[in-house]
């Protein structure tokens, strides 16, 4: 199994030595998902991380009145989990999905808790991942306090450009809480 593109991004993280490296790697597990194949689904335990080579994810729930609600997407070089319920232990209350074939790289949760107690650079690996997965649910959260649904497209244009370029309109609509109409209709508005 190739890891170099792997590598060269958990480096980007923090300056991992291959002593390091060699903690993880001889765990990781590379696997395929088909186009509408689940990497995890509501109730089922969260175990696993996916670093995704290739492909896109989405992260997504189910409405009390039975919509499907797009909470994000994980595209080449994210990690892709739910990551609260990994940390309270709980079933996950998510779904994840991928909206095209997809190339995997997953490892399980007690592999990066042991990694934790062996390395400081793993350690810090997790505590800069903790901060960025929380200032993407607290941007989401405050972007539906604070800002318009327009408002709400234009920052996600800016935070997430690749999001329009990789992923069905009807999925972003739903990510901005919105209509598929009513995001047809500000795409129009911007471009005018």
């Amino acid at each position: 199994m190739n890891l170099d593109n792997f590598k060269i991004q958990i480096r980007k993280i923090t300056d991992f030595s291959e002593d390091e490296c060699a903690l993880f790697t001889p765990h990781l597990k590379k696997k395929t998902l088909k186009k509408g194949e689940y990497l995890l689904q509501v109730d089922q335990p969260v175990n696993e991380i996916a670093f995704i080579e290739k492909g896109v994810l989405r992260l997504f729930y189910q409405s009390q009145d039975g919509k499907e609600v797009n909470n994000h997407f994980f595209l080449k070089n994210d990690y892709a989990v739910s990551y609260l319920d990994l940390l309270k232990s709980r079933p996950s209350r998510y779904s994840i999905q991928a909206l095209e074939d997809c190339e995997i790289i997953t490892f399980d949760v007690q592999t990066l808790t042991n990694a934790y107690d062996q390395s400081k650079n793993w350690e810090r690996f997790g505590r800069i991942i903790a901060e960025s997965v929380y200032a993407i649910a607290t941007n989401r959260f405050e972007s539906f306090l604070f800002l318009s649904a327009k408002e709400r497209y234009l920052q996600m244009l800016q935070d997430y450009p690749l999001f329009i370029e990789q992923i069905p309109l009807y999925h972003l609509a739903s990510y901005l809480g919105i209509e598929r109409e009513s995001l047809s209709r500000i795409r129009k508005e911007i471009t005018l």
